[in-house]
């Protein structure tokens, strides 16, 4: 009786581990708080599907370069274009998040018009970004940051005039570091939408987290785990 007992514990143990799905990991751009709402949302949508995820934090440059070789599962969220300079990367079509490319200094308060405009200044641009890359192509004046505090840190200290980043990270960054004169410039330069990306290896997934993306857009979830994660992002901001 024993035996038997033993026997039918070992096959639903093995059983559950056959069937258990790995975890998914996926890399997310340090210190970046856009990325931070992102990955909340990512969490809600995969649950829903029975999958577990964790991110793990990378300079942007070298986050791309883990996913696109499958060393890690996929991307948090990328603007569009990402997926011309990475093929291994599949964007799954609905957009789960968006950001608006800003310009931030100390000391100048001027009217931005375009990237063109940025020229004459020393811009900062966090490496990897690639809506920030874009913008300052062909600008001599750029300098390139691992991590978005350093570019800030370095703004804050009059070393660059200018610093390129999504409107929500400045904003969360300054308020976070304790620099009330670092502020946006207006208007933001575009408003992207985000997607989120996977490995080519995952190409299998695409379609059925996109129908979770979808029923979560129609049904007005994305917008509102955006609003909850921004708003503890400001609350853990204002703490510190």
């Amino acid at each position: 009786m024993k035996k038997i007992l033993f026997f039918l514990t070992m096959t639903l143990f093995l059983t559950k581990v056959l069937n258990a799905q790995p975890i998914l990991i996926f890399a997310q751009i340090a210190e970046t708080p856009d990325q931070m709402i992102g990955a909340e949302i990512l969490k809600v949508a995969y649950g829903k599907i029975g999958i577990s995820i964790k991110m793990v934090d990378m300079p942007g440059k070298r986050a791309l370069t883990q996913s696109s070789q499958g060393k890690v599962d996929g991307e948090v969220h990328r603007i569009i274009e990402v997926e011309d300079a990475y093929p291994t990367l599949i964007r799954v079509p609905t957009p789960i998040n968006y950001i608006e490319p800003s310009v931030f200094a100390k000391h100048y308060n001027f009217k931005i018009t375009n990237c063109a405009a940025l020229k004459k200044y020393n811009v900062g641009i966090v490496r990897g970004v690639k809506h920030a890359e874009l913008c300052t192509k062909g600008m001599n004046n750029v300098h390139t940051f691992n991590f978005s505090t350093k570019m800030m840190e370095l703004l804050d200290a009059k070393r660059i005039d200018i610093a390129i980043t999504a409107r929500i990270n400045g904003l969360l960054l300054s308020k976070k570091m304790g620099m009330p004169s670092i502020h946006p410039l207006s208007p933001p330069l575009s408003k992207k939408m985000v997607y989120h990306y996977v490995h080519e290896k995952h190409k299998a997934l695409v379609s059925k987290i996109n129908k979770v993306f979808i029923e979560m857009k129609k049904s007005g979830e994305l917008e509102m785990l955006r609003k909850k994660a921004i708003k503890t992002l400001l609350k853990n901001a204002e703490s510190k």
